[in-house]
């Protein structure tokens, strides 16, 4: 008989409900051995954390584009554009079309909420352990399961909330319904998260979340709640969570070393994945193989670059396909020299008395603003052809076209990223920034890392589309042991999982939320001063407030584990001053347009920012259906074809 939607046996029913979920163990474990000794037992803790960080929160690299790292969800913002001239293209999601409802973001965790549920059964049952170890582990379990729900929560919504072990003999267990909707999904989230928070140890090896960590995954967990559920007993658990794990420590002053120290325990770090090169390379990460470029002293000098580069190896030798764009640079806030004020780059003194801001209007053709010939003849352009196509005619094509006055002797790119708040220089490399990794870094027109030092002169084939790279995450000391940033050389690396600079932004946005403006306005000052260290922010108004808050986000939370895609989900879920002055729940205004980038004269006296339209990618697009993505619908089908619930998410 075949099963189809039409309708299904009895018999066929009962003897395969577990097909829906994973019910079978995927190895053999000597269960009396694992969980005889708190030893034996945390090998498999150990195992469940890399399972759940890699599908839920960081995914490490695999042969196709990473579905799960930070520096995927960051396309899908402002923040970051994924452009490829080689093969990878643009981002789908970005532009609402790439994903179907046949795209899986994790339905079904069954294989991993399996893990979890063992390590919270297994624990509370064994008699070999003390009662502490047990309820450690159980606390780690509980944790785990957390992360699981949330990932599933703040994606799709709704998920089956699988909370004990299963065997290939619990029928009906393997028919546990859905849950009915978000409300009632983040009560399982906030359980869990609530029990690991209050029973985890306040300190852990690296690698293990530690009670504080709890903390800041239970505030992020609770914003997200609120956001979808308008419940505001979420904001208090968020301000508390928040609070608790502030208490624990504090910020660090030197906010590269988090990340550009590979190896980094900074004491802000409160949960982090670690990778030692016996076990990762540079091939293992997506920000670093995907986020670097691939270029050579022979491109460099083809294009006629002003500096070569000076490594005995060729430093750069990935395949670099995610760009961080103008719109981040912007939000990082320049020192006025005669004020002393935080500003706009574009506000600034310093830039308003020596460059003339000219109309928009007279960039009419490519290169009409400046033009530089390669050595093998070809012209590079600013703007280019391709600028001057594929425009999203609804927002500006060219938002500044600036030219040095006069008698100047700073170039533009001293003007413009002189000053700025310190995490600009940790977070990006830019035009003339300081040696990365012992190489000069040149972005203007010709430059030897710029767009068009390539074959491309948009760029894209492994190098720049925008004229910056990130630098999160980059070893700033890697080619000094003698290695190079090639796919299979060796790499420690870490990505930070829970740190205390979000504590203080999740307490600012909780505190926001409830109308506690000063108080939230104090409490993200904490990584303004500390990590950006520029001025506070004196905002008095909810609406400068929300400003200066999402800016100071955006500069913060970069490219870490997704964070900002899903904080502007919630900001388009407050509507008013979180979302441009829309209603709640209306089109997240800036995931809904272009994002930018910078072209640098060769000469320096002249730039243009303009919309990133590469491969049609200007062309971004979002839904409200996209405030919960898809449920796989291959997973809702076999749940239908065995009689369970299969509700489908809005719109798709």
């Amino acid at each position: 008989m075949k099963l189809g939607l039409m309708g299904i046996s009895a018999m066929a029913l009962l003897a395969s409900c577990q097909d829906t979920l994973d019910t079978h163990p995927s190895a053999s474990f000597d269960e009396v051995t694992v969980w005889s000794s708190k030893a034996t037992a945390d090998a498999y803790v150990n195992q469940a954390y890399s399972s759940v960080i890699n599908a839920c929160l960081q995914q490490t690299r695999s042969t196709n584009i990473v579905a799960n790292a930070g520096i995927n969800w960051e396309c899908r913002t402002p923040n970051c554009v994924r452009a490829s001239q080689v093969g990878e293209g643009i981002d789908g999601l970005a532009t609402e079309l790439g994903v179907t409802n046949a795209t899986d973001f994790g339905a079904n965790r069954s294989s991993l909420l399996r893990q979890c549920n063992m390590i919270i059964e297994k624990a509370e049952a064994s008699e070999a352990m003390s009662a502490e170890d047990k309820a450690e582990l159980k606390a780690q379990g509980r944790f785990l399961r957390g992360v699981v729900f949330f990932d599933q929560a703040r994606k799709m919504g709704r998920f089956v909330p699988l909370t004990k072990v299963l065997d290939a003999t619990d029928e009906a267990g393997a028919s546990i319904a859905m849950t009915k909707d978000v409300g009632e999904s983040y009560k399982y989230v906030v359980e869990d998260l609530e029990y690991a928070a209050q029973n985890l140890p306040v300190s852990a090896s690296a690698g293990r979340a530690n009670r504080a960590a709890a903390n800041i995954i239970l505030s992020r967990a609770c914003l997200q709640a609120y956001a979808y559920t308008k419940d505001a007993s979420y904001l208090t658990k968020a301000v508390s969570a928040s609070q608790a794990a502030i208490a624990s420590g504090s910020l660090t002053s030197d906010y590269a070393d988090m990340f550009t120290n590979a190896t980094s325990t900074n004491s802000e770090i409160q949960w982090a994945v670690y990778r030692v090169n016996t076990n990762s390379t540079v091939g293992t990460w997506g920000e670093l193989q995907l986020g670097l470029p691939n270029i050579s002293n022979d491109d460099a000098r083809t294009s006629g670059a002003e500096r070569l580069f000076v490594g005995a190896k060729k430093t750069f030798e990935c395949w670099g396909i995610f760009w961080p764009t103008q719109d981040l640079a912007d939000q990082y806030l320049v020192i006025d020299d005669a004020t002393g004020e935080a500003l706009p780059w574009y506000e600034t003194s310093q830039y308003k008395n020596n460059v003339e801001e000219k109309s928009v209007s007279e960039i009419t053709e490519a290169g009409c603003v400046d033009s530089y010939p390669r050595s093998s003849g070809e012209e590079r352009r600013i703007p280019t052809a391709q600028d001057m196509s594929q425009v999203n005619a609804a927002h500006p094509h060219f938002t500044h076209y600036g030219v040095l006055k006069a008698g100047v002797t700073r170039n533009i790119s001293d003007i413009m990223y002189s000053n700025r708040d310190a995490r600009f220089a940790a977070n990006l490399a830019y035009d003339q920034c300081a040696d990365w990794n012992g190489e000069p870094v040149d972005m203007n027109l010709g430059g030897n890392m710029s767009a068009g030092v390539r074959d491309k002169e948009d760029g894209g084939w492994y190098n720049t589309t925008t004229n910056y790279y990130f630098r999160k995450y980059v070893p700033a000391d890697y080619v000094s042991t003698g290695n190079n940033f090639n796919y299979g050389n060796p790499a420690d690396t870490h990505i930070c999982l829970a740190r205390l600079g979000e504590a203080y932004l999740n307490l600012a946005e909780a505190l926001l939320l409830q109308g506690k403006v000063a108080d939230a306005v104090a409490a993200l000052n904490n990584t303004r001063t500390v990590h950006g260290k520029i001025p506070a922010s004196t905002a008095s108004t909810e609406a400068d407030a929300w400003a200066d808050y999402i800016r100071e986000r955006n500069c913060e939370m970069v490219e870490e584990c997704g964070d900002l895609y899903f904080s502007y989900l919630r900001w388009g879920k407050y509507g008013g001053y979180a979302n441009h002055g829309r209603t709640a729940g209306d089109i997240v205004y800036d995931l809904d347009r272009p994002a930018y980038k910078i072209e640098i004269s060769h000469d320096r006296t002249k730039f243009i920012v303009c919309q990133a339209t590469l491969q049609n990618g200007a062309n971004r697009a979002f839904t409200t259906k996209r405030y919960l993505l898809p449920i796989a619908q291959g997973f809702l089908d076999t749940r239908e074809a065995y009689g369970l619930d299969h509700t489908q998410n809005p719109g798709w």
